[in-house]
């Protein structure tokens, strides 16, 4: 399915016009549609646009916890008679035939390129969690071989970081999951807010490369959903393709999201830069302004002369003034990162891409130095992340 490396849009609901807008001008290879932002008839116009551009679609179901209940929701059948208020796992159990059968269905509305499977997450990997993922995986697995059509089918594997963290359980999971036969896994890994954005904790990286170089090795192609710039570590270790959304949203799986009484609204969204070089962001007000106003600082060293950058570089005015804002510059500054950074493992061996990674977190980690020296703590990057980065894949090396 993944010829190369490959970047996904993760379609919130404020990228229904980014997304589109990205794929017309080949800065990503496809798009994950979600239900829970987007009603049907929206979605297989997105799905059209993006086929238009040359993308890849795929839609993700998002079956991860009970009783979500969003507006948009009510427009698939699938939630109108298995989901919302009515949905405990004791009903949707003894429908699964049922229920897959309609999944199915709205994908081939849809025209995905590849099937994806519902799931619920496992915050835990007892065996009644993962019997009821197994269950839900091969009902939609055997609809597929008896009512799809001959294209891939990737199983969703959404998952909690804390038993992901302990081996014994870890192994206990892919033991059961590899038996399976799907061609491939769409994973995302919910971890502790403190630690997810940017990943951190060695265990908490090392437990997540580990579980994608086990799957890799057991020869799926593998998607990894809701990440940001640690898809340099991922794309290190082989996998097949990432995606991340727009902003600081949809770069990390959080199952609150779909929850109707979530309650995360209100915070302040801060304006930042993504730069690869640095592996991280810098906010506008006050760290690029502090660069620009302090001078003797080479900005090349970070910028990454992306086609909505100049405004920030080019004007004689301290950019946050210069009116870069979320969808004027940051939203499509990011994704178009991403999608470079997928481009610079293409053509390149399993050796070869670790070493890029490598050589990138090590760059990285010196132009933070000097970028600490020069102007003192930042509020962005947070310098702990090259070491956890270096240590956890580090350690991965012999295991490729």
């Amino acid at each position: 399915m993944f010829d190369e490396p490959s970047f996904f849009i993760q379609m919130g609901y404020n990228a229904g016009k980014l997304g589109p807008e990205i794929m017309e001008k080949g800065f990503a290879d496809g798009a994950i549609l979600s239900p829970a932002d987007f009603d049907k008839d929206r979605n297989v116009e997105l799905s059209r646009e993006f086929h238009r551009a040359g993308g890849t679609v795929l839609f993700d179901p998002q079956f991860y916890i009970p009783r979500a209940d969003r507006p948009s929701l009510s427009s698939y059948d699938y939630f109108g008679d298995h989901g919302g208020h009515d949905f405990d796992t004791a009903e949707v159990g003894g429908n699964l035939n049922e229920v897959c059968t309609q999944i199915l269905a709205v994908q081939d509305d849809l025209d995905v390129d590849a099937y994806v499977s519902p799931a619920r997450t496992l915050d835990t990997f007892s065996s009644t969690k993962v019997d009821e993922w197994l269950d839900y995986t091969e009902a939609f697995i055997e609809v597929v071989d008896d009512q799809g059509r001959d294209i891939p089918v990737l199983a969703s594997l959404p998952l909690e970081g804390v038993p992901l963290n302990d081996k014994d359980q870890r192994d206990t999971l892919l033991n059961r999951i590899t038996g399976l036969d799907p061609d491939g896994f769409y994973v995302s890994v919910e971890f502790d807010k403190a630690d997810r954005y940017p990943l951190t904790g060695v265990s908490n990286i090392y437990s997540y490369l580990e579980l994608l170089n086990t799957l890799r090795k057991n020869q799926y192609d593998i998607i990894v959903g809701h990440t940001h710039h640690v898809a340099h570590l991922f794309m290190g270790i082989g996998i097949n393709a990432f995606a991340s959304g727009h902003y600081n949203n949809l770069r990390a799986f959080d199952q609150r999201r779909w929850k109707p009484d979530d309650g995360q609204g209100g915070g302040r969204l801060v304006t930042k830069y993504y730069s690869d070089k640095l592996l991280n962001e810098l906010r506008l007000d006050p760290d690029l302004d502090l660069m620009y106003q302090k001078g003797g600082f080479d900005m090349d060293r970070i910028r990454m002369n992306s086609p909505y950058d100049a405004p920030l570089f080019n004007s004689t005015d301290p950019p946050s003034t210069v009116g870069w804002n979320f969808r004027e510059g940051a939203w499509d500054h990011y994704i178009w990162a991403c999608y470079q950074i997928s481009r610079q493992y293409r053509g390149k061996s399993l050796p070869e891409r670790f070493e890029t990674t490598m050589t990138k977190i090590e760059d990285a980690e010196d132009l933070f130095a000097d970028v600490q020296a020069e102007f003192g703590m930042m509020n962005e990057p947070e310098g702990s992340v090259f070491d956890d980065w270096k240590a956890a894949l580090s350690t991965m090396k012999s295991d490729l």
